[in-house]
């Protein structure tokens, strides 16, 4: 039989791992009122702060039971699930009965009753396999001197209690029940921490921050927070900095909270202490949400709105900075209120290998990413703090760690990309089955574990593939191209095609390919629904030989995005455009300026001869600013300006003068010195400023002109001096 890597198969849908809470508070004669009213408030907090809707919570009151008619415990919210607003509403409800309790009532510390009624209810039925946590309220230390149930007198009842407390931490941990002890005032601390070291102590791996840990606070105005950082951590979860602010009556502030990327579900416990004030919740695109029902792809569930502590669960949510608008009515009193959010990321390892069927002595690489239920994580600071890692086991060798990195280097691909790579040489020892397991922690995610079985290569297998299909955008309705190379040592086979972990709005376009015998390439199309929904598509695509063995894959990674609309493209083509402009108008205008300059006949002086080496008997000043050409007449030996008609002037290349005569017939082109002949037997010379470096000595003669023996009068554009 064919072992197929595990990653062939669709993993479940990835959700966080519910609990079981049972939370015990302090009742005793030592408490004030102000500190029962934040022990209910702080048990709240862990009633709405639930990220599953499978978890189950239990509020359970303590004093003591000195006599008869007295109870150590109540019960006074029985083990309730949170999967509705109604049910958090209801468990937020029960918690109001909680009490200080009086001397006729038992009202001393009796921690013994309160944990053994903990671990029973621990010990109910449970088919969801939860995680079970118990948090300890308290403000004093064990004192049952006048319970009689415990021994004859207080010496021995208190050192009863003691030893009952020590048989229930066995009990807790051999149940797997974490203790996190919670104490304010007074506490003994030391008693404490023994509650926490003698449960279950290993929650979350090897995250330090998830093993129990007593605390101990300077007054119950420090409990809230204390219990919801202890309740995250127990539940390996991540908890954000708690923002508080103060509220004057009829006044409306905002709260900002971030929920990191990698959060898949999140709580945001907003402590309002009166019931009056109104919240709504505004995601990174400054959309008020919903408190019930979805949005884009979250779905939003308020509890609590009707008392001093509320909460918005949010499973999927935008990640960024939320803001939490409070608002109180005129007549409600100044309140400090905060907001906090606590979120898990329950996300997916998806591992591959570059070569799935090696064979011994070989170097594999080992690819590791890590995906929320919407996508492939890739921002490097999103999983700063991660920890990815690989190992390989199988017939033949021992155990292999495999170090991963996202750093561009060797095995890895490309730094920054999300992708951890690393590489591996199959042991020479290796015969059979080769397994792999990839593994992601950290904190605030639920860790998760990819095995990936195969099987070493054997003589009859001489096919190789390797898949080509590099990271893409695509429109819905688009197409995604790519390749497999083929290398078949064989006769001609037909190979399989599967997508693995990835959306029915992406398929393939052929599920069968040939491999004809010698080397091929032969294209691979994915093709994205005109249904496709924005964002990253990820998953994998499979090569598989005739007997459905795995032989090549490639991680898929597209991100879907709808076209852009016609307004905002003809917008981004005008910006486009004006940018270009912007740019090149100066350049374009200097280079018109040169050639104006370069073509400008202002410098140009022209003179009339009766015969080369005579002194000029006329010159003509060429005009300036009237455009890179100027015109004449020679009437009676003179040079007369004229607008449009006769001879033509203009500058040609270098330092030549170009002159069209009064047909249109191109003359000889003309230089400085030397003069050319007009069609009427007279000749023109030109002496250029420009060329003469701006001198003023004359190019021709003498700077008198010769007198001409036909008498004129004079004209226009003549040199009178």
């Amino acid at each position: 039989m064919a072992l197929l890597p595990t990653a062939a198969h669709a993993a479940p849908p990835s959700d966080v791992k519910p609990v079981r809470v049972v939370v015990l508070v302090d009742e005793s004669g030592s408490l004030k009122d102000q500190d029962v009213r934040r022990e209910r408030a702080a048990a709240q907090l862990i009633a709405l702060s639930e990220l599953s809707p499978q978890s189950q919570v239990a509020v359970v009151g303590f004093g003591s039971s000195n006599g008869p008619g007295q109870s150590a415990v109540d019960i006074v919210c029985p083990l309730t699930g949170v999967e509705t607003a109604q049910d958090r509403e209801s468990l937020s409800r029960c918690v109001e009965k909680l009490r200080l309790r009086g001397s006729q009532e038992g009202n001393d510390t009796d921690h013994a009753a309160a944990l053994e009624q903990a671990l029973d209810i621990m010990g109910k039925p449970d088919d969801q396999q939860r995680a079970k946590i118990v948090f300890l309220l308290t403000d004093g230390v064990l004192d049952v001197k006048n319970s009689p149930q415990y021994g004859a007198d207080a010496q021995a009842r208190n050192a009863n209690a003691q030893d009952q407390i020590t048989r229930s931490l066995g009990d807790a941990k051999q149940g797997q029940v974490q203790i996190w002890p919670l104490g304010f005032g007074a506490a003994d601390k030391s008693a404490l921490d023994a509650f926490a070291a003698g449960g279950w102590v290993q929650p979350c791996g090897d995250q330090k921050t998830a093993t129990p840990t007593a605390r101990v606070v300077a007054s119950s105005a420090d409990v809230e927070r204390s219990l919801l950082e202890a309740f995250a951590y127990a539940r390996c979860a991540g908890i954000e900095k708690s923002v508080t602010d103060s509220l004057d009556a009829g006044a409306t502030i905002d709260l900002k909270v971030n929920i990191p990327i990698i959060a898949t579900d999140g709580s945001i416990v907003v402590v309002k202490r009166d019931k009056r004030i109104q919240v709504a919740y505004f995601d990174p695109d400054g959309t008020q949400v919903p408190k019930q029902g979805e949005l884009k792809e979250s779905a939003f569930q308020a509890a609590g709105e009707s008392g001093p502590v509320e909460s918005l669960r949010v499973r999927n949510p935008l990640p960024g900075e939320w803001v939490i608008r409070l608002t109180s009515p005129p007549g409600v009193s100044r309140q400090d209120v905060s907001a906090t959010v606590v979120w898990q990321g329950a996300l997916r390892a998806s591992i591959s290998l570059s070569n799935p069927r090696p064979r011994p002595g070989e170097q594999v690489n080992v690819r590791l990413r890590l995906q929320t239920r919407t996508g492939t994580i890739t921002d490097p600071a999103a999983l700063e703090g991660l920890r990815f890692s690989a190992r390989m086991s199988g017939d033949g060798f021992q155990e292999v760690p495999i170090e991963l990195g996202d750093t561009g280097e060797g095995a890895d691909r490309a730094q920054g990309d999300g992708e951890y790579s690393g590489p591996i040489v199959i042991p020479a020892t290796a015969t059979g089955a080769l397994s792999f397991v990839g593994k992601v922690t950290g904190p605030g995610v639920a860790g998760d574990e990819r095995p990936y079985a195969t099987r070493i290569a054997g003589p009859a297998d001489r096919l190789r593939a390797q898949v080509e299909l590099a990271p893409a955008t695509v429109e819905p309705g688009g197409t995604l191209a790519g390749a497999v190379r083929i290398t078949n040592e064989a006769e001609p086979v037909q190979l399989g095609l599967r997508l693995v972990d990835v959306p029915g709005t992406v398929t393939l376009s052929a599920q069968r390919l040939q491999a004809p015998t010698g080397s091929s390439e032969q294209p691979l199309e994915l093709r994205v629904g005109s249904d496709a929904g924005e964002g990253e598509v990820s998953g994998m695509v499979q090569v598989l030989d005739p007997a459905g063995q795995v032989v090549a894959e490639e991680f898929v990674s597209v991100d879907v995005r709808p076209p852009t609309p016609l307004w905002q493209r003809a917008l981004q083509a005008l910006l486009i455009l004006l940018l270009v402009l912007a740019v090149a108008l100066p350049f374009l205008l200097a280079r018109r300026r040169a050639r104006r300059r370069a073509a400008d006949p202002s410098e140009l002086t022209l003179h009339l001869f009766d015969r080369p080496g005579e002194p000029y008997i006329s010159r003509l000043q060429a005009p300036l600013g009237e455009g890179p050409e100027f015109t004449f007449e020679v009437g009676d030996g003179r040079l007369v300006r004229t607008y449009g008609t006769g001879y033509a002037v203009r500058r040609g290349p270098g330092r030549t003068v170009l002159v069209r005569d009064p047909s249109g017939r191109e003359l000889d082109p003309l230089s400085p010195g030397q003069p050319i002949a007009l069609p009427n037997g007279m000749f023109l010379g030109v002496d250029d400023g420009r060329a003469r470096g701006g001198a003023e000595q004359p190019a021709y003669g003498s700077a008198q002109p010769y007198q001409s023996r036909t008498t004129h009068r004079p004209m226009p554009g003549d040199d009178l001096l």
